[in-house]
């Protein structure tokens, strides 16, 4: 299963550079490109799973 990679390429400057000579667009061929390295160890949070124990919470209120 592909991985979604939100953070940007270290090498992605703008819409179109890249320094490796990519045509970068990050929406989509910098995140299959086989050069991708992130920026900063970001930790993304699943959203989904905040709203339903947010969710429960209340229901148990």
């Amino acid at each position: 299963m592909a991985k979604l990679r939100e953070t940007p390429c270290k090498y992605y400057i703008a819409y179109g550079q890249c320094k490796k000579g990519r045509n970068a667009c990050h929406n989509k061929y910098c995140q299959h490109c086989d050069k991708y390295c992130p920026r900063a160890r970001v930790r993304h949070l699943n959203k989904k799973k905040q709203y339903n124990e947010k969710m429960r919470k209340r229901d148990y209120e």
